[in-house]
């Protein structure tokens, strides 16, 4: 390749303060640099500043801290002043600056044409003809029906579209999230009087049975209840015991410490025989009254009936009544959307019912504390919306923040509905297939450039503040709202006095300041709330009292029950899209499933029984009928499903979501029928069941694993609790005891820098894999690259499968670079491009490679990266680009080195106050968002860091240490 690299470029961008990036020696040309003329008092060029704000990729709410530089954000991590999760991010938080930055974005207001085609307006146009529209049905005397539809919003952007909707005239907001909690509502109300979502105190608890909540992808607040389950799991040793009983071995049940494979529908009746069994072995913590109502109520329920339901041997039930008993803090958990059948109101009141009995309700879950997410309407309500829109009742609807016409049903025929509505307002940041039906769209900015709140649960107010210039001409939804009701109002007045919506969220601030019982002024409290990302108030739990009527409830089954040649159809949720809305990031794509270890795709989970009597191999494409809907999909073989389910990821297959969504796989809820669970007006998941059918088509199923299990080379290990508690294995597979070197040993006298995963904490989410592309600037290779093995990762999540005593299951290996003390990718590398430093890292040094790929072929561990092409960003993902390292091109080698530009950082600052870096001062990216924990950074000098310790922990290993390469990584094994 030959570089157009002339010497009066190479002078200028020196001159121009570094605006080349010498690092790949791009060949592109130099860019015009405009200094400051008066740079700000607190601007210090190449610092970056953080930002406190709110997270708003999913209805969880959690905290983040925003990292900008001149005038870019570059990074998005975890607030840990903010209790929702305590600085930890999920992988969807990790990928927000793919949507900032995303090319499909709205660029500005669109308007439909006379001929039917969207066309792109002013703001003023676009404000004048919503109002214009707004006070022609107001003359006409229909604005009463005018509809506003929303997701999950709260605080200060609730009350002013509920404000300025009555002010209007309009009838009430409706709210639809395609990941709601009706069923828990109704069974709270129910239960307890209480229609509420609960909170559920995971790290109370030293035994947990969960039926199916998916606390690890995206059950009410994922990133909050990973943190909590790894707290339970390690509090006080390692005794506390969790089961997941679920149909299909999900990401969830393969973080539990026993997964029961359990009939679709049926987890009703296993939570009754084990309430059953705990009566009657005398664990109930109940008065001889409640008892005894009990009794009768659960007599039925026996260990043996119940087995012949749910397929669950009655002794797993014994057993696992009988440690549930023995607990003294037991959780019961009930059914996540996957789970959710016509059936899901019973499931949940029999599991509020076995909290009761074991003493729980008010210790482990509590009642008052509002989770905000339980405010949304339900599926049925929306299914009335949508009937009236057929009706043609509607005219006028305004969305926000929800794309029903992807997520509900095709049945429900949501867009036949919309498509009847005579004007169509959405304020979608992005194009969706919601917004394909707008006549108008008013482009809304993505939560890091506005003012908002968020109020996640009672007491929780996070506060959103802008953190750069909009990226394109999108306006804050709020300002568009107040403008166009003072246009038709003509003015303030006494409901709607703001002119601005900063100024209506100060107002309504300052209502949360007056009830915060804060003796400072409101403008101390402000730049307090601003400066901790909110205002976190302790909410007290209120008491919740068990309903006696529940002793004559009638629990009823699933409704599941077709021919021997149909399946039960098990949609499930998908921790990376959600419910699809973060389909269009291109790491999202890219990271692999943690189970299937697929990348851009769906597939359908079949079990090898299934696969072998249909005579299907993975890749075959199968049509997949439920009635007169159908979709065909991939098979993917997996003894993680029953042999009588197929499972389907949500998320994918979408129309109109930009350009890295858009014919990416099948929507697997779109052949839901459109039924609504009878008494909480849900959308019950688990609702149908679908023929197989081989079509003879194969398809490209691209998997980054490798392999299925480790082969027993060891790269996987676990210890069992015995081994741990008798000191058996202690040793085990442990560091050699003499070092034999073929060189002389490095020499690390300040620093040695090291890692330490614990397998026992990591879940395999992949927030890690998320944080390390966005951190050093790893670029997306697209499917096909990634079908011949050149994806671009620097950590990767190993999935291993396991068999043990008959029972299947998954574990997790998070592997990045090992900086091997004998590393022998250094003694190969014929331009010195690789070396082992003073301070324990492999360093890469991407000037010197000459791209022999020699380092690639000697590492044991597979984790070097070569750079095929120079890789381009889509305008504007550039701008996501860290300026702190260099941007690699074809013909480099890449890898991880534990974040080195963060080690440096640490190191400058700890410098400046005359010290060395210590314990905590440095913290990789990878480290830095795990939700559990898992990945422990420091310096192995230091005897009192954490890493040291856990190198010397019983339960430490090196992956092939056999070789003797002397990685500098610690893995703990997993404790089964």
């Amino acid at each position: 390749m030959e570089f157009k690299f002339r010497r009066r470029d190479f002078l200028k961008g020196l001159l121009s303060g570094g605006a080349v990036a010498l690092g790949g020696c791009s060949p592109e040309k130099t860019e015009k640099v405009i200094p400051y003329v008066v740079p700000p008092d607190d601007y210090i060029p190449g610092v970056s500043k953080w930002y406190n704000s709110v997270c708003r990729e999913c209805p969880a709410g959690c905290g983040a801290m925003v990292r900008q530089r001149e005038g870019r954000v570059l990074k998005v991590e975890g607030n840990p002043k903010n209790p929702v999760n305590e600085g930890a991010l999920c992988v969807r938080g990790q990928a927000s600056l793919q949507g900032l930055y995303n090319p499909d974005r709205f660029a500005q207001p669109y308007a439909r044409n006379q001929a039917g085609k969207m066309e792109k307006i002013s703001w003023e146009d676009g404000i004048n003809m919503l109002a214009q529209k707004i006070k022609q049905l107001s003359t006409e005397g229909k604005i009463g029906n005018a509809m506003f539809l929303s997701g999950h919003v709260t605080g200060a952007r609730a009350k002013l579209i509920d404000t300025c909707s009555s002010l209007l005239g309009m009838k009430k907001r409706a709210t639809y999230e395609a990941f709601s909690y009706e069923s828990i509502k109704t069974a709270g109300d129910l239960c307890f009087g209480r229609k509420e979502v609960p909170f559920f105190v995971l790290e109370k608890a030293d035994y947990l049975l969960n039926f199916g909540a998916d606390l690890f992808e995206t059950w009410i607040s994922p990133v909050r209840y990973s943190k909590d389950f790894s707290r339970m799991r390690q509090n006080d040793g390692y005794y506390k015991k969790s089961v997941h009983v679920e149909p299909r071995h999900s990401l969830t049940a393969a973080g539990a410490d026993e997964w029961v494979s359990i009939r679709p529908g049926t987890e009703v009746f296993m939570a009754l025989g084990i309430g059953h069994e705990l009566l009657k072995n005398g664990k109930a913590k109940l008065s001889a009254e409640e008892s005894a109502g009990l009794n009768e109520l659960l007599a039925a329920y026996t260990p043996e009936k119940v087995a012949a339901d749910t397929d669950v041997p009655a002794p797993t039930i014994k057993r696992i009544a009988k440690e549930l008993g023995e607990a003294e803090s037991g959780l019961v958990l009930g059914p996540g959307m996957a789970g959710g059948g016509k059936n899901s109101v019973d499931t949940w009141v029999a599991v509020y019912l076995l909290n009761h009995i074991l003493g729980g309700i008010n210790q482990t879950i509590l009642f008052g504390l509002g989770e905000s997410i339980g405010q949304t309407d339900s599926y049925g309500d929306i299914q009335e919306l949508t009937a009236r829109m057929k009706r043609q009742e509607v005219p006028l609807l305004m969305v926000h923040e929800t794309n029903p016409a992807y997520s509900m049903p095709g049945s429900a025929e949501f867009k036949k509905a919309i498509d009847q509505v005579p004007f169509v307002v959405s304020f979608s940041t992005f194009p969706d297939e919601t917004t394909e039906f707008a006549d108008l769209i008013l482009p809304d900015h993505t939560w890091m450039e506005r003012w908002d709140d968020f109020e996640s649960r009672k007491g929780a107010h996070g506060l959103l503040q802008p953190v750069m210039d909009p990226v394109t001409d999108t306006r804050n939804f709020g300002d568009v709202l107040i403008e166009v009701c003072l246009k038709i109002l003509g003015g303030p007045n006494e409901k709607l006095s703001s002119k601005t919506y900063y100024d209506y969220l100060l107002e309504s601030w300052k209502g949360i300041h007056a009830a915060s019982g804060e003796t400072k002024s409101f403008d101390g409290f402000w730049e307090g709330a601003l400066r901790r990302g909110g205002y976190f108030a302790a909410a007290q739990p209120e008491n919740a009292s068990f309903t006696k009527e529940i002793v004559s409830y009638k629990f009823m089954d699933a409704g599941l029950k077709g021919s021997a040649n149909e399946f039960y159809f098990y949609v499930y949720p998908s921790g990376r899209y959600f419910d699809g809305r973060s389909a269009d990031r291109q790491w999202l794509q890219e990271i692999p499933d943690p189970i299937t270890v697929a990348v851009w795709d769906s597939w359908a989970e079949i079990h090898p029984q299934t696969a072998a009597k249909l005579g299907v191999k993975r890749g075959d494409v199968l049509k997949v009928r439920a009635g007169k809907s159908e979709i065909k999909v991939p098979a993917y073989i997996y003894e993680g499903v029953r042999p009588d389910m197929v499972a389907v990821q949500a998320g994918q297959g979408h129309e109109a979501l930009g350009r890295y969504a858009m014919n990416v796989g099948v929507n697997a809820v779109s052949i839901l029928p459109q039924d609504k669970e009878p008494k909480s007006g849900a959308l019950p998941w688990l609702s149908t069941l679908v023929s197989l059918e081989k079509t003879g088509e194969k398809h490209l199923l691209v998997t980054l694993d490798g392999s299925l299990d480790d082969d027993n080379r060891g790269i996987y290990q676990t210890v069992t609790k015995a081994e741990l508690e008798h000191g058996g294995d202690h040793g085990k597979g442990h560091h050699a005891e003499k070092d034999y070197q073929m060189y002389a040993p490095h020499e690390h006298p300040t620093y040695q820098w090291a890692m330490a995963v614990d397998l026992n904490k990591c879940i395999g989410c992949g927030a890690c894999s998320a944080a390390c592309y966005a951190e050093n600037n790893l670029p997306v290779v697209g499917k096909k690259e990634c079908g011949v093995g050149r994806e671009m990762a620097w950590i990767r999540i190993e999935r291993y499968f396991t068999k043990k005593d008959g029972t299947f299951r998954a574990g997790f290996v998070p592997m990045m670079c090992q900086q091997c003390h004998n590393a022998p990718c250094e003694s190969v590398c014929p331009a010195y491009a690789t070396y082992h430093n003073n301070e324990g890292l492999n360093v890469q040094v991407y000037n010197r490679c000459v791209g022999t790929r020699y380092c690639s072929n000697n590492c044991p561990y597979k984790v070097r990266r070569f750079n095929w092409y120079t890789y381009k960003w889509d305008n504007p993902l550039e701008q996501q680009l860290n300026p702190d390292i260099s941007v690699r091109q074809m013909g480099i080698m890449e890898k991880c080195t534990f974040c080195v530009q963060r080690i440096r950082e640490g190191k400058d600052r700890a410098k400046d106050e005359g010290r060395l870096a210590g314990e905590g001062d440095i913290q990789p990216a990878c480290a830095q968002t795990c939700p559990v924990n898992a990945i422990t950074f420091g310096n192995l000098k230091d005897p009192k860091s954490e890493v040291f310790k856990k190198s010397k922990d019983p339960r430490g290993y090196r992956v092939l240490e056999v070789i003797n390469v002397q990685p500098a990584v610690t893995y703990l094994k997993r404790i089964t």
